[in-house]
């Protein structure tokens, strides 16, 4: 990853159990290296919550770190964008649920010494 991220694009996605193993596949291997590809994307996090949704649905929260929320802005508008959310709800539309927040303004604390 090069340079420095001013923001997080944070997509929650909430999955159905049976449709699990072959949603993380197309997510590896082909979403989030698309996703990276647009312009002001600096690289992407996959974390898997280790508590499922109460109806037994796997979490996962994708960090897209990029350059500002103005790439967020512009990336949210695209023709990219949408072309690569009709490709998710087309595969897995009723096996997740996705929501999308911007984080901004980090500040990280270290321990002390």
């Amino acid at each position: 990853m090069s340079g420095k991220a001013g923001a997080v694009y944070r997509v929650t996605v909430e999955v159905a159990p049976d449709a699990e193993q072959a949603w993380v596949r197309y997510l590896t291997a082909e979403h989030m290296p698309d996703v990276v590809e647009q312009p002001g994307f600096l690289g992407a996090t996959r974390w898997k919550e280790q508590d499922r949704a109460p109806d037994g649905w796997a979490r996962y929260v994708l960090h897209y770190r990029v350059e500002s929320v103005a790439v967020i802005e512009a990336y949210r508008v695209s023709p990219a964008a949408a072309h690569l959310r009709e490709d998710h709800a087309r595969r897995f539309g009723s096996l997740t649920r996705v929501s999308r927040t911007v984080l901004s303004e980090p500040v990280f604390v270290g321990p002390r010494d």
